[in-house]
């Protein structure tokens, strides 16, 4: 059983994505005859570009078997197995995350680790997990 769920994002990264397109397109407009600053431009915008979209449309939590897959992009991957998720808590925070909401949920594994994830369907993804190992203390 592979189940993917996608992640909530919140309205601030939409306008991000938006803002840093509409940027990107004005300095190409705005440097085009100088053509050392149009050459930094574009590949430094278009990384960023190219890191944010991807961000956008494959930050993803699936579940397969006993093991979770959290993905972000191509710069964060993980293999969680779900046996050694302890807990799970609600959080509202801007930590750094493999999350696009700050509406948010916490996997606690090991002694002192955790990973916030934002899932669109939280409730469905505890439900889930808790099905899997049902010692998961959920707070």
């Amino acid at each position: 059983m592979n189940k993917v769920y996608k992640s909530k994002v919140a309205k601030w990264y939409i306008w991000f994505c938006i803002g840093m397109t509409i940027t990107f397109l004005g300095s190409i407009f705005l440097c085009y005859d100088s053509t050392w600053i149009l050459l930094i431009d574009v590949i430094f915008m278009g990384i960023c570009l190219v890191m944010i979209y991807d961000m956008l449309l494959h930050t993803d939590y699936t579940i397969s078997g006993e093991r979770l897959h959290i993905r972000c992009g191509f710069l964060f991957q993980m293999d969680l197995p779900i046996s050694n998720i302890w807990e799970i808590t609600h959080k509202s925070t801007i930590l750094s995350s493999p999350a696009l909401s700050a509406k948010r949920i916490g996997l606690r594994y090991g002694k002192k680790r955790w990973v916030y994830i934002s899932p669109k369907n939280q409730e469905e993804f505890i439900s889930d997990l808790n099905t899997i190992n049902p010692t998961i203390q959920i707070s």
